[in-house]
Parts: structure tokens; C-alpha cells; sequence
């Protein structure tokens, strides 16, 4: 898109010329959606963000709408959230150096609370083998949980 053009098109000779490139706008910045720190940062944005807000927004709509079923609202915004969140904690593997150095850079309070949480609502939901999965990357970050 050429803003000289644009402004040319309403007959503005004081506008068509000079330089306008201070009204482009900057280059989009690329995510690497392959790389193990967006799998981290994606697996602790989404539980954490959704802890802090769904109730909020749960609410919001149930007041609107009395009719709604907030209970399976709730239900099925947390089945989708932990198993999408689930996704990506996946694709870190623990056998790859890159990977491994790339958690214990991204390990803080806030991952810690993400994999407890995910692990608490898979111990609810009784699907035990990604507990477990859950459980070897809490002890090989040494979170004890």
C-alpha cells in the first residue's frame, strides 16, 4: 500500500509529495512457533490467564443470560483449555539438551503453577497417564509439588 497513492486519489498536491514512510507500519515480529520456549510460554500463558479470568467471564455471560448452564460452560472451557495447554507441554522433550536447557531457563513460580494445575485437574478428570507425564516434568525441574 502506497499512502502517496491514497492521498493522490483525493487531489491533495500538498500530500502526494515527500516521504510518508513514518505512516507504514513496522515490520510484524516472527514467532518461531517450532521453538521449545514457545511451547513453554504458550503452556503457562493459557492455564494461567484462563485461571485468573474464566470465572470472570463465566460469570459475566451467566448473569446475562440466566438460562445459560454456567456448571458445563465452565466444564467445557477447562476440558479444552487443559488439553490444548497439554499440546504443547508435550512437545518439550526432555532428551533433547536444547530443550532441556531452554526449560530450566523458562523455569519459574509461574510454570511450576501451571503444571500443578494442569496435573490437579487430569488427577480429577482420573486420565493418569498424562499425571504422570506431568509428574516426570515437575521432579526433573526439581519443583517439588
Amino acid at each position: 500500500m502506497d499512502i502517496n497513492k491514497i492521498f493522490g486519489a483525493f487531489n491533495s498536491s500538498s500530500r502526494d509529495e515527500g516521504n510518508w514512510n513514518y505512516y507504514q507500519q513496522p515490520s510484524p515480529i516472527t514467532v518461531d512457533e517450532d521453538h521449545p520456549r514457545y511451547f513453554i510460554k504458550m503452556f503457562t500463558k493459557m492455564v494461567i490467564n484462563y485461571t485468573g479470568y474464566s470465572d470472570k467471564i463465566i460469570d459475566f455471560f451467566g448473569s446475562a443470560d440466566p438460562e445459560l448452564d454456567v456448571k458445563n460452560v465452565k466444564r467445557a472451557g477447562e476440558c479444552m483449555l487443559y488439553e490444548r495447554a497439554y499440546e504443547y507441554i508435550t512437545k518439550i522433550d526432555l532428551h533433547d539438551e536444547y530443550h532441556v536447557k531452554i526449560m530450566f531457563q523458562e523455569k519459574d513460580f509461574k510454570l511450576k503453577e501451571a503444571l500443578n494445575k494442569t496435573l490437579f485437574y487430569f488427577e480429577r478428570e482420573e486420565e493418569y497417564e498424562k499425571c504422570a507425564f506431568l509428574k516426570k516434568y515437575l521432579d526433573f525441574l526439581n519443583f517439588s509439588s
